[in-house]
């Protein structure tokens, strides 16, 4: 993630390696990224320059997405607070608009005397209990869930 304490690139390398075709560097000006092209042809994104260190453009990725309220938040919350069972979100919510197994991964860090961990959840994934939302529930092996909001994808932004 970029430091925001850094000042934003101004020796250009980036704009510069973009424009070199020999070079595994893109960017995408629809949301003002700069990303390394990878052999398998992934992206990873660029926050850094690597000759001043400076910061890369300031991305307009947030802008893919709705902003959730704090009412809303605060709406379905209450709405799903109480659920801590798949079976009892599928009796209050019903059938979910998407399922993703694995959904969500998360990865815990090598400790000195302890390997890293990696748990995989099914995610369900609820599109139409809110405008601005979306409701999604991760489901653990033990069928015990995690519940999260995020803002609804709306889109890349326009540049008008």
């Amino acid at each position: 993630m970029p430091r925001d304490d850094l000042p934003f690139c101004d020796c250009r390398w980036l704009e510069e390696a973009a424009h070199d075709p020999t070079c595994q560097v893109e960017f995408d000006p629809e949301l003002n990224e700069y990303n390394l092209r990878l052999s398998n042809g992934g992206i990873m994104r660029i926050y850094h320059c690597p000759f001043c260190a400076g910061r890369a453009p300031a991305s307009l990725r947030a802008k893919m997405f709705a902003t959730v309220s704090s009412q809303e938040t605060g709406r379905l919350h209450l709405l799903t607070n109480d659920l801590k069972t798949e079976a009892e979100v599928l009796v209050r919510l019903g059938q979910p608009t998407q399922t993703f197994d694995p959904g969500l991964t998360t990865r815990t860090p090598d400790e000195d005397d302890k390997a890293g961990a990696i748990r995989t959840f099914k995610t369900l994934s609820y599109d139409n209990y809110s405008e601005t939302a979306t409701i999604e529930v991760h489901v653990s092996r033990h069928g015990e869930v995690e519940i999260t909001f995020s803002g609804k994808y709306v889109g890349k932004p326009s540049h008008t």
